[in-house]
């Protein structure tokens, strides 16, 4: 017969059990994660480990409501256009001619200066803000700026959450695990007392090895898994004209600083100007207003490029233009697949007038296998040509589905025009948020309101408000609320801790080192701030046992409970960022878990040897001045040669793919992030 602690053990050991059967399954990718968690967290309700309210309380947690809500003020911002600004301060993509005789320098193609455009400011804004705010707002310009230069997003959006995850090692207010850890500290030591900037005695050169490793690694261990390449896969190409209008981001640029012909999924054929056809334009051709730009590509990077600032759609009728990000609210993307015995067969598109017959805009074409180079209106149709146009979408879908002219008729998922008049409103909320959150409101109550402010201004509608929010991410979020729940009451927290901190002997570097390494443990497997909950009793045992003082400890644990890189569950952002990324369990692990081995190896030298704190600044800061130029000439840090690549795979992928069609439903399956990207030009 068990006694009471030896049940309580024989819970903790299962606990323990069903976390690495966990664990496993994520590596492995037996099932979806949120599946895999959440089945998890419901295993521990019928043994009695944990009671309905205990396993659910995470759904109800503020910090999940948080992420909810920031989804969705994110999205409102994105649809506003406010992003562009935000895009163009921090990613200029326009490069500087080279003087004649002078030549380009490797260096300045790499994707070390790509990652230093943001790492750097995130880790400041984080030392002030909160990490989950900040991740939030920064996601969707750098699947944009990715999809601009032609790199994969999963290679910047990993480093994008372990910026703001070391950003928070700056300040005592840089993470909400610094106040837990300074709050019981205030509780058992009164007389520790540590200033705004103490942490940063620490956490500097952390932050600085830190980013030292991200510009060094990044190209060699992130992925080349480009989120918007599953769309180019048995996809459409259609045939599209877009009019360069006088007030355009494009005018008087080179087709190399406009970056369109880098643009994954898209083929620029040719340039018309004044009745004059220049078919594939150099790089250095300079586009002007009133240009039509003849493209081929799929529906994703079609309705991507279509929502840059100043460029309208040709339609069919001869002169008419189609701006997509000034539709009526009425108005949406139809396709329409011509039949074979359809009248409209062998006739012109111009001739029929679609605008007074249908009221709609034929604005591209898809004709199997054939690029055409001509204009929309002046092409003759053929059966089973497919047109793209604009509509009033649910009225022409029930209208003609049964039309004898059409073999398929379906709306397009997905698309979502930006309204840019609406841009420094959405920026005005999203500034108070973020301004308030900083004076000390609820984060939870300033982005409510910022919400709030969105959906009454009409920045965002109530329908994509709805869909803005990541349900997946945030079961998992929740999940590991209730898995972080489930280590404590089952005990299996106090086995961890009490086997770690026994190896550690009684040496102040053995205490320390086991401390940061068990804190960080439990922030891979549970909340942060559980971990530091647990730890903080058992470091605080530790140094008293050993005579030792505990500010170093302190340190140690505000510094590893910040350290969760090795999972998607290691922190909120890491959750954030997976998804969008495209990134897989293993991911994490690879990149993360040699970071994880610096990190612990840089703060456990300096809190050990404090008194000499100031030459760890200097060694490091050294390191930060000579790292990065020779991190940008390795051969694996070069965007040239990855972007060629990433071009090759693109174009073999699609013509050995021509010709098969999805359905309606495989394209909304598939699309995912790629139609985020699309949405957020």
């Amino acid at each position: 017969m068990l006694t009471e602690e030896g049940w309580e053990r024989w819970e903790g050991w299962v606990t323990l059990s069903f976390i690495l059967l966990m664990l496993v399954a994520l590596v492995f990718e037996l099932a979806p994660p949120y599946l895999v968690m959440m089945g998890t967290l419901i295993l521990f309700l019928p043994l009695g480990i944990l009671n309905l309210r205990q396993a659910l309380h995470g759904f109800s947690d503020p910090a999940v409501l948080v992420i909810a809500v920031l989804f969705i003020v994110a999205k409102g911002i994105e649809l506003s256009g406010g992003l562009e600004y935000v895009s163009r301060m921090m990613f200029r993509t326009e490069k500087k001619q080279p003087r004649p005789g002078q030549t380009v320098k490797k260096s300045d193609n790499s994707i070390v200066w790509v990652l230093m455009k943001f790492t750097v400011p995130v880790i400041i804004f984080s030392a002030f803000l909160a990490n989950i705010p900040l991740v939030a707002m920064m996601i969707p310009p750098i699947v944009e700026f990715s999809r601009r230069i032609n790199i994969a997003p999963s290679k910047l959006l990993l480093p994008l959450s372990y910026a703001a995850l070391l950003g928070g090692t700056l300040t005592l207010i840089g993470t909400s695990t610094n106040l837990v850890v300074l709050s019981l500290a205030a509780k058992n030591i009164p007389e520790l007392q540590m200033h705004l900037f103490e942490i940063g005695i620490v956490g500097v050169p952390v932050t600085v090895a830190g980013i030292i490793y991200i510009l060094l690694i990044s190209g060699k261990f992130l992925p080349d898994r480009l989120v918007i390449q599953p769309t180019s896969i048995n996809a459409r190409n259609y045939n599209i004209v877009l009019v360069v209008r006088s007030v355009s981001s494009l005018n008087r640029k080179t087709i190399e600083q406009s970056g369109i012909k880098r643009m994954p999924g898209l083929n620029l054929v040719q340039i018309e100007r004044e009745g004059n056809f220049v078919s594939d334009p150099r790089e250095d051709f300079i586009i002007l207003a009133k240009d039509l730009l003849y493209f081929t590509g799929v529906i994703d990077a079609i309705l991507a490029l279509t929502q840059v600032d100043g460029l309208n759609l040709s339609e069919d009728e001869g002169q008419g233009q189609v701006d997509l990000n000034r539709l009526k609210k009425n108005q949406y993307l139809v396709e329409a697949v011509i039949a074979s015995k359809s009248s409209m067969v062998h006739k012109k598109i111009s001739d029929l007038q679609f605008r007074s017959r249908y009221r709609a805009a034929v604005v591209a074409i898809h004709r199997h296998g054939t690029q055409l180079d001509r204009p929309i209106g002046d092409i003759e149709l053929e059966a089973g040509d497919c047109l793209l146009m604009v509509a009033d979408g649910s009225e022409f879908v029930s209208k003609h589905r049964n039309n004898s002219t059409f073999a398929l008729v379906s709306e397009l998922p997905g698309f979502e025009p930006i309204q840019r008049q609406k841009a420094l409103m959405a920026a005005c909320f999203v500034f108070l948020m973020v301004a308030s959150s900083a004076i000390g409101v609820q984060l939870i109550t300033a982005a409510m309101f910022s919400t709030a402010g969105l959906l009454l201004t009409k920045c965002l509608s109530p329908r994509d408000a709805m869909k803005a929010i990541e349900l997946p991410v945030l079961i998992m979020i929740a999940a590991a609320f209730g898995i972080s729940e489930a280590m404590v009451q089952s005990g299996a927290a106090d086995l961890v801790a009490t086997a770690l901190m026994g190896l550690a002997g009684k040496s102040q570097f053995g205490l320390i080192a086991w401390t940061y390494i068990a804190t960080t443990l439990f922030s891979l497997s549970i909340t942060n701030s559980a971990a530091v909950t647990i730890m903080f009793p058992v470091a605080l045992a530790a140094a008293q046992a050993g005579n030792l003082d505990f500010r170093p400890f302190a340190y140690t644990l505000m510094l590893a409970a910040s350290a969760g890189l090795m999972t998607p569950t290691g922190c909120p952002t890491n959750l954030m960022v997976y998804g969008p990324g495209g990134y897989r369990f293993l991911d994490y692990i690879k990149y993360g878990g040699p970071l994880q081995i610096v990190l612990l190896l840089v703060t456990v030298g300096v809190t050990v040897t404090l008194d000499w704190w100031w030459l760890w600044w200097i060694i490091l800061f050294l390191l930060a001045v000579c790292v990065p130029p020779l991190a940008a000439r390795l051969k694996w840090n070069c965007l040239n040669q990855r972007n060629s690549r990433t071009q090759e795979m693109s174009s073999s992928t699609r013509s050995d793919n021509e010709g098969l069609e999805p359905n309606t439903h495989d394209r909304e399956k598939i699309s995912g992030s790629a139609v985020i990207m699309a949405s957020t030009l």
